[in-house]
């Protein structure tokens, strides 16, 4: 059996939005990256499998995939800011391919919490977190595998 440790670096697009509401300017919408979606140490065996993060940093495996280590498992997490009180949407990647070594996964069906879109408040901030669903081949070589997606965020 082999020991993996997964990485999925989240990379925030910002987006610089200007509105007219009433002859009042609105602030641009941003989105940080605060951490990346890291899976944690996974077991690859002869038949391939999933690893599931929650945008609750809850971790799960099924078909031909055993978890090893939980540290360091985490959802991606964002903050979003902008205009207090705005409603924005959010659109989350269809798939990225993560690559270590001569191996490669793909990473896909990404859900967060707020899912679709969410409300800055009054202070004009919000966490975004971001889970997904990583596929792990057969006998998948052992290695640090890491990729970059986009997130983006606009005002409704």
């Amino acid at each position: 059996m082999r020991v993996k440790s997964l990485l999925l670096t989240a990379a925030g697009t910002a987006l610089g939005v200007i509105l007219l509401t009433r002859a009042a300017a609105t602030l641009g919408i941003a989105l940080t990256t605060n951490s990346g979606l890291k899976f944690g140490q996974i077991v690859a065996t002869a038949s391939p499998g999933t690893v599931m993060v929650t945008p609750a940093g809850f971790r799960s495996a099924s078909g031909g995939v055993a978890l090893g280590s939980s540290f360091g498992v985490a959802p991606a997490s964002f903050t979003v800011t902008g205009d207090a009180n705005a409603s924005y949407s959010i659109t989350l990647p269809g798939s990225v391919s993560l690559s270590g070594g001569t191996g490669s996964m793909m990473v896909d069906t990404f859900t967060s919490s707020p899912n679709g879109s969410g409300n800055l408040g009054a202070g004009g901030t919000q966490i975004l977190s971001m889970g997904a669903t990583l596929h792990v081949g057969a006998g998948q070589h052992s290695t640090s595998y890491s990729g970059f997606c986009a997130v983006d965020i606009a005002y409704e």
